[in-house]
């Protein structure tokens, strides 16, 4: 009888302590799942901390890498329109040498495009790739010397994507003209926004559209009917039809129709002219 009572005994303490033991582990438990998930977030929060540093560390380096890029661009444009039209180059190198200065206006846009894409999605390859390609055109386009040379030519190439290198031989055997064209750059301050324009001419306001336009001194507004508006023309432009644009537009008597492979449109443009890259507007047009 006492055995039997012991084991009953025995029972009821086991019960109780297992009872016990399970809410001291579940409370365990629960804090340990708690503590668990809360270091996760913190250490997401610091992931993300270190993340954003980096970020505006890139961007930072980036400015900086392109200013230092542009600031050398400058100096290696006048180098190649001094090439090209002083004649220190064959007139095939100076084709191959525009339409690689043009082409690579093209390319760094879409590097710089990369680099900033990179650094936003926190992809620290494609950034480190990205600088590298900056460095390595830096470092091409700091000429010694004024003349440009077949090695320079060849180095140049090597930074085009093989779809720019197969752009440049299509440009290339199309015979297209060096001539240097009487249109610069010039700033509309107000439009704000830089556009071609001839030497000569200067900025008119268009009362009839309300805006202000680059214009030589014969040109004035005349209204064009087909398109329903006004637009600065000399007395001796007339009225042409672009039939690829479905479009009108007052032209010169001497302008005919060209393609302009890099904006895929036609558009009316003087004999002998060229065309060049507005790095400001990010567009081209025959000049």
């Amino acid at each position: 009888m006492k055995f039997k009572k012991t084991i009953i005994l025995t029972i009821i303490i086991l019960f109780i302590f297992s009872l016990f033991t399970s809410a001291v582990y579940a409370d365990f438990s629960g804090s340990f799942s708690q503590g668990f998930a809360n270091g996760l977030k913190i250490g997401t929060k610091i992931k993300q901390m270190k993340n954003i540093k980096w970020q505006k560390k890139q961007i930072k380096e980036i400015d900086e890498e392109l200013e230092r890029l542009l600031e050398q661009w400058k100096t290696f444009s006048g180098i190649v329109e001094n090439n090209v039209e002083s004649g220190k180059v064959s007139p095939e190198s100076g084709k191959k040498l525009l339409v690689l200065h043009y082409l690579l206006l093209i390319e760094l846009q879409e590097h710089r495009l990369n680099l900033f894409n990179g650094a936003k999605s926190i992809d620290k390859d494609e950034v480190s790739e990205e600088k590298q390609y900056f460095e390595n055109v830096i470092e091409t386009i700091s000429l010694s010397g004024e003349r440009i040379n077949s090695k320079t030519l060849s180095n140049l190439s090597n930074l085009l994507s093989n779809d720019k290198k197969v752009l440049m031989g299509t440009i290339i055997k199309s015979g297209f003209s060096t001539t240097a064209s009487q249109n610069k750059l010039k700033y509309n301050s107000f439009e704000s926004k830089w556009e071609y324009a001839p030497s000569s001419s200067s900025l008119k306001l268009n009362p009839h559209e309300n805006k202000w336009e680059f214009a030589m001194p014969d040109e004035k507004p005349k209204y064009n009917a087909f398109e329903s508006k006004w637009e600065f023309a000399s007395p001796k432009d007339k009225t042409k039809y672009n039939p690829f644009e479905n479009k009108w537009s007052y032209e010169d008597s001497n302008s005919s129709l060209k393609y302009n492979a890099f904006e895929s449109k036609w558009e009316y443009a003087p004999s002998g002219s060229s065309l060049k890259f507005n790095p400001f507007a990010d567009s081209w047009s025959y000049e």
